[in-house]
């Protein structure tokens, strides 16, 4: 995607999901296995995915694990973690989708250094998993 054109929930929720997916160092596997993932997280829609409950997400990542992501193997030992933080961040969309109308919306009302904290800070209504300082600006950088 390119910077700047990223409008919808989901799409925003995808580009999130991709960082915290590769992480620092992603695998070849880890790269090619997105698409296949975006499908088996509903195109990344914020309410579906915000649906799945702890045992879906387990179940989701025993199958990647075990089956591959329709044949990519993945390997990533925290993929639990991710496909759980992935499924909270999408709760937390949801939550602001719902209060501003859009992510985006308020994301574009916000001053950048207060939203990084509520992003990224302890204890905040809308701090999103395994998001810190570096994955807030490669986000940002989307938009």
């Amino acid at each position: 995607m390119n910077p700047g054109s990223l409008v919808y929930n989901d799409e925003l929720l995808e580009s999130l999901a991709t960082i915290i997916l590769l992480g620092s160092k992603p695998g070849a596997s880890s790269v090619e296995a997105l698409p296949h993932l975006k499908k088996m997280l509903y195109d990344y829609d914020i309410y579906m995915v915000s649906f799945l409950s702890d045992e879906d997400v387990e179940g989701l990542a025993k199958t990647i694990k075990e089956n591959g992501a329709d044949g990519v193997k993945i390997t990533d030992k925290k993929l639990k973690e991710k496909l759980i933080a992935i499924r909270d961040n999408a709760r937390v969309f949801v939550d602001i989708a719902s209060k501003y109308n859009s992510v985006r919306a308020y994301i574009i009302s916000m001053d950048r250094a207060v939203l990084e904290e509520t992003f990224t800070g302890p204890g905040n209504e809308y701090k999103l998993k395994l998001v810190g300082a570096a994955a807030y600006k490669k986000f940002l950088k989307q938009l």
